[in-house]
């Protein structure tokens, strides 16, 4: 039974995150809600079948069933690491419904970060508001406060000096309040690791700069996992 609930998540947050990348691609026409997918090469809106989370780009083998072009891997991999940042989520408990705006909310960023290296700052609304409003400031130890004070301080410089973005601050922030900042620490800690394997396993240029975000969403979904 428990594997079912996990399976039965993870098909929903595949779902969200499919929907993630909907809301990211007509964020500027604002017409996200009742808007169909569509192929980005042919422009023919696609069907029932072809918009199922993950199983669509598996039996397609990753190619538009019009046109025959390609669909980026990177929308599969987007449903995938969604379906894990739900699975252990309960959607019967109002905490975890929570949880999964500010996950959402995160996750559209990701994704606008990952294709063009920034986003509309309203799309992390949602998760500043659920960070606010369930901030977890009485649950921080004398620890929690130093590291939070400490990295705030570490980021502010990285930011003044060009070498870190305004967004991953603020998503520091979010993570750190909402859940504490030892959670937050693992998250970046994850997402840091994450950027250095992929630098040594593409040897790019030591002045190539990756989109940070996508790899904080990734260490967020790893420690929820693992913690």
């Amino acid at each position: 039974m428990k594997y079912l609930f996990i399976f039965t998540n993870f098909i929903i947050g595949s779902c969200l995150a499919s929907h993630a990348a909907v809301v990211y691609e007509h964020w500027n026409d604002k017409n996200f809600i009742y808007s169909r997918s569509q192929c980005n090469n042919c422009h023919l809106e696609l069907s029932i079948l072809d918009e199922i989370p993950l199983l669509s780009y598996l039996f397609l083998q990753g190619k538009c069933r019009y046109c025959y072009q390609q669909i980026p891997v990177e929308l599969f991999l987007f449903e995938l690491i969604g379906g894990f940042a739900f699975c252990l989520l309960d959607f019967s408990k109002t905490q975890d419904i929570i949880t999964a705006i500010l996950l959402f909310s995160l996750l559209v960023v990701a994704i606008s970060d990952y294709q063009k290296q920034e986003f509309d700052l309203l799309l992390l609304i949602p998760a500043i508001s659920v960070a606010i409003l369930f901030n977890q400031f009485a649950a921080f130890t004398l620890i929690d406060w130093i590291s939070f004070t400490l990295l705030l301080g570490i980021f502010s410089y990285s930011i003044m000096q060009r070498k870190m973005g305004l967004g991953d601050l603020l998503i520091y922030l979010i993570i750190a309040c909402y859940f504490t900042p030892s959670f937050a620490n693992l998250v970046f800690l994850f997402a840091s690791i994450l950027v250095i394997a992929i630098f040594l396993i593409e040897k790019t240029p030591i002045n190539h700069r990756y989109p940070f975000i996508p790899y904080i969403f990734l260490g967020l979904v790893l420690t929820q996992l693992i913690f």
